[in-house]
């Protein structure tokens, strides 16, 4: 034992005579701040803080014994801290990135301690190559007609040397052959297309045929942007503390929700792709700011928010904001523009609904659209906000927009789908689209109070249904200079006061004719052009006296001539078939021999059904 002892103290002695006091002492740990300006690594401002144990023992941590390195940033939340440190390569971060925690400053000592840290998010590098592919555009699109190429890009994320569909963050449309399409690929800085530095991709064609893609050649270039720290999986902000957390973030390769308790401000300067959806639905929210967003690849609805008044997503102008999905604007307000949202471009539907205080700015990059629109209940909505909108692939709806007294604000010249016009109380007259000329659909006008005229579509040459219902102001429903085909049929329905179907003359052949319950409506005139129908059905109109203005018509399969209480004659000298059904009923002052009569001569269908006119009264 003393052997022992004895060895110890040598040891612990040495030949220098090293004190025991020094050996077993702890070297303080000691923290050095440097302010940190607001920027990249703190939004609003904060410390670098440097933090290590004092080796050398001379008071000052220098250089060589800083062993953490993290920022404390400041937030726009009073109470809400956050700190920033990197993550090295490893499980949470293949690539390496940044770890952000968030949390409230529980104690009051405007440090977040570690306790206090309630969200916790890894921003991840991601170097993935640049990937495109080129594939036919469909055919018959706007603009391209026949022959047109889809050109897209994006990260190859899978590494699997392919553009997969969930891949793609640009595109671009080209009017040639996809064999005729050249692609080049450079570095390209940090701007207006991308906030962070990306890769251009110049998109063209070798128009001079020398083997080289030059710089005129070059027909768009699209941009794919770099993303700096990229969240895998989705995220739902529920506080102001999961908001913090995310600041920092340039991707969520997810879906990102925001849901009721989310702070009355959320401001993302650094966001620029959610790949899933983006839902700001049922919130406390007065602010919105996502200026850098360029991507989300689902739908985008932002609905519900009693207390919005200030949105941004994308950069206006500048850079467009695709949507992979339907954009939907529904329930807020007190929000009082789009400008904010004028780089939205959606690959689907736009939906504008119940924004009460909603009257300014217009989608800057729309042009063609393959969905539909709605405009529904935006009680100061004067204009249609989509001044470059030349084709819609689906209907366009505009109901009950209280303040719109046009159709102006877009250069619409065909819609696919249907034109919805029902409930603008202050809408007088279709003008606003003179340079529309087809409608695949139906131009459906409904119940709008005080439309007097249909005069604004002065170039509309092709429909499929013409239909004007309840519209009690109506004095005039045929004002078409040009339209000649009408594919579906034609309704004029329970319109009070409509005197003149005047205009629709070079209109010959349509599948039906429907004019009911308009007590005003005296004569046909408009109609003396056509000749052929598939059913034509003239009903309780009050003041029709005869049917003389359908002068040319010669084939009708269904005929139905219903409660006309004043009609006299049905003077229909140019039928010579109708082939299915005839019916002429309930016309009190209608000879019943010349219903009979006209059955004799043209019915060729099954027994025709002829009751309810005058019988007493004989025929000349």
């Amino acid at each position: 034992m003393r052997r022992m002892w004895m060895t110890m103290l040598v040891l612990v002695t040495g030949c220098d005579g090293i004190e025991l006091e020094r050996l077993v002492r702890q070297h303080p740990p000691l923290t050095r701040l440097e302010p940190e300006p607001a920027g990249t690594n703190c939004v609003h401002g904060g410390h670098f803080v440097r933090t290590g144990l004092d080796l050398n023992d001379n008071g000052v941590l220098d250089d060589g014994e800083v062993t953490v390195t993290q920022y404390a940033c400041v937030t726009a939340i009073p109470g809400v801290l956050m700190r920033v440190q990197d993550e090295p390569p490893g499980e949470n971060c293949t690539e390496g990135g940044r770890v952000y925690r968030a949390g409230q400053d529980a104690n009051g000592n405007d440090e977040l301690e570690d306790s206090e840290v309630s969200r916790q998010v890894y921003g991840c590098a991601s170097s993935a190559a640049v990937v495109t592919r080129v594939r036919p555009r469909e055919p018959l699109l706007f603009p391209c007609g026949e022959n047109g190429a889809v050109v897209e890009a994006g990260q190859d994320q899978d590494g699997n040397g392919v553009l997969d569909d969930s891949e793609v963050r640009t595109t671009s449309n080209l009017c040639v052959l996809p064999s005729e399409v050249r692609l080049r690929q450079s570095p390209a800085p940090a701007g207006a297309a991308c906030p962070t530095p990306s890769t251009q991709v110049d998109v063209g064609t070798d128009a001079d045929a020398d083997g080289l893609f030059e710089d005129e050649e070059v027909m768009s270039s699209m941009f794919v942007c770099q993303p700096l720290h990229t969240l895998d999986g989705n995220y739902r902000v529920r506080n102001a503390v999961d908001l913090v957390a995310l600041e920092g973030i340039s991707r969520v390769r997810g879906a990102l929700y925001f849901d009721a308790g989310a702070a009355t401000e959320a401001v993302l300067p650094d966001l620029m792709m959610v790949e899933g959806a983006l839902e700001i639905v049922d919130t406390s929210l007065e602010r919105v700011e996502m200026p850098s967003l360029r991507l989300v690849g689902g739908p985008l609805t932002v609905a519900r928010n009693p207390a919005l008044t200030t949105l941004t997503l994308g950069s206006g102008s500048r850079a467009p904001l695709w949507v992979w999905g339907d954009f939907s604007l529904i329930s807020n307000p007190w929000l009082p523009t789009l400008a904010g949202v004028s780089a939205v471009l959606p690959g689907n539907n736009i939906v504008l609904r119940d924004n009460d205080a909603l009257e300014g700015g217009y989608f800057t990059f729309t042009s063609a659209l393959l969905g539909s629109i709605t405009l529904e209940d935006n009680a100061k909505l004067s204009t249609l906000p989509f001044r470059h909108l030349e084709w819609l692939g689906g209907s366009l709806n505009i109901i009950g927009n209280s303040s719109l007294s046009t159709l102006t604000g877009t250069v619409l010249q065909k819609v696919v789908g249907d034109l919805v016009v029902t409930d603008n109380e202050n809408l007088t007259a279709l003008s606003g689209m003179p340079a529309l000329t087809s409608i695949g659909g139906g131009l459906r006008v409904r119940d709008n109070a005080n439309l007097r005229s249909v005069e604004g579509m002065n170039e509309l040459t092709q429909v499929g249904t013409l239909e004007f219902d309840r519209n009690p102001a109506l004095e005039a429903a045929g004002e078409f200079p040009k339209l000649a085909r009408v594919t579906s049929g034609m309704r004029f329905n329970a319109n009070a006061v409509l005197k003149d179907l005047w205009g629709l003359q070079k209109v010959q052949n349509s599948g039906f004719l429907f004019i009911g319950n308009n007590p005003q409506l005296s004569r046909l005139m408009g109609f003396d052009r056509l000749l052929s129908l598939q059913v034509l059905t003239v009903e309780n109109n009050a003041s029709l006296t005869d049917l003389s203005d359908l002068a040319l018509l010669q084939s009708v399969e269904e005929l139905f001539v219903l409660s006309n209480e004043n009609l006299l004659r049905l003077d229909l000298n140019a039928l010579e078939s109708v082939t299915r059904l005839f019916t002429v009923t309930e016309n009190p002052r209608l000879p019943t021999c010349l219903a009979v009569s006209l059955a004799a001569r043209v019915n060729t269908g099954g027994a025709p059904e002829i009751r309810g006119n005058d019988s007493s009264s004989p025929c000349d």
